[in-house]
């Protein structure tokens, strides 16, 4: 008589593949149903490496260890990936590991921290590699099916070939044989004279998000019972706090307490930041600016005048004569 005995799943197993996707959370689950194991995101779909997740209907997920800053460091690493990975780039989307998931797995993300430009300086040949990788596994997974030498076979656009017989596959239905295939070892990364998609002015993965209000920023964060604080402080240096009146913002939406902070601010607590904030702007303050009030625009812009003009300045390059060009010019700002 057959009895079907569940898989065990320890602890490890478990949490080794938690990651956000899209509005939830997705939990690697790495099942012992016989053979290679496979982690898989919250929707069932195979984890090519740390760095791709491609669902049956191809869509190819991109994880992403920086933050995005204003400067494109999301779509630019994703495109890296993309650009190795030689996938369909209209179908990619990203996500972000946590810096926990990270360390469960033995920092397999790398750096997470992020300065300006150095997201992509110093990371840029490992996550090439790991779009490499990942190529290079799911088109040796097509090629065992097709039962030829990888070597015959390409990928682009998310679409395996076997050159000499014109069999074709897409990424979406080989993954879950690719994503049980160890490694390899030796990954050449392409020569960026052949880059279709890194380094191109395409459009950023991170714009709709932003425009739709579906980004969630630190701001955005809310727990259980969690307040939110909007501050001012003395508009001059030195001042102090005299005197505020919360009567006249007591009964305005959200509003919890006034309280000083120090002896030049004042803060308005409030359900949400935007109630407290605006309650801050109605709160009548009166501030004592002391001998601090004396200085004016004029006084300022006379210290900025003598400090640009008192003395030689170290020239450490010079090219023209910018004096006499300002002396000579039609209009000055």
């Amino acid at each position: 008589m057959n009895k079907h005995v569940a898989p065990k799943l320890n602890r490890r197993a478990f949490v080794i593949g938690t990651a956000a996707v899209g509005t939830g959370l997705a939990l690697g689950l790495d099942i012992p149903f016989g053979g290679p194991t496979v982690v898989r995101a919250a929707d069932g779909s195979p984890e090519v490496n740390a760095w791709v997740v491609i669902r049956p209907d191809d869509t190819v997920v991109i994880r992403i260890a920086r933050s995005e800053m204003g400067q494109g460091t999301l779509t630019g690493l994703a495109q890296l990936v993309a650009e190795e990975l030689e996938c369909d780039w209209s179908k990619v989307t990203t996500e972000y590991p946590t810096p926990g998931q990270s360390v469960a797995r033995k920092r397999v993300w790398g750096e997470f921290s992020t300065g300006g430009s150095r997201g992509i300086r110093t990371s840029q040949d490992y996550v090439r590699k790991g779009g490499a990788t990942a190529r290079m596994m799911l088109i040796q997974a097509a090629a065992n099916e097709w039962k030829v030498p990888a070597g015959e076979c390409t990928a682009a656009d998310s679409i395996i070939t076997h050159t000499p017989s014109g069999k074709t596959t897409t990424y979406g239905k080989v993954t879950e044989a690719a994503a049980k295939l160890p490694p390899p070892t030796d990954v050449k990364l392409k020569d960026p004279k052949d880059w279709k998609i890194a380094g191109k002015p395409l459009k950023r993965l991170d714009t709709p998000d932003k425009v739709t209000g579906a980004m969630v920023y630190g701001i955005d964060i809310k727990l259980p019972g969690m307040l939110n604080a909007a501050i001012k402080d003395c508009p001059v240096t030195g001042g102090k706090l005299r005197s505020y009146d919360e009567t006249k913002i007591a009964g305005m939406k959200g509003v919890k307490k006034v309280v000083k902070v120090g002896d030049s601010a004042v803060a308005v607590v409030a359900d949400t930041w935007w109630h407290a904030k605006t309650a801050l702007d109605a709160l009548p303050i009166v501030w004592d600016e002391g001998e601090n009030a004396k200085v004016t625009s004029a006084s300022i812009a006379q210290w900025l005048a003598e400090g640009l003009e008192s003395g030689p300045a170290y020239v450490g390059n010079q090219s023209g004569d910018a004096k006499s060009a300002l002396s000579g010019a039609v209009k000055k700002v």
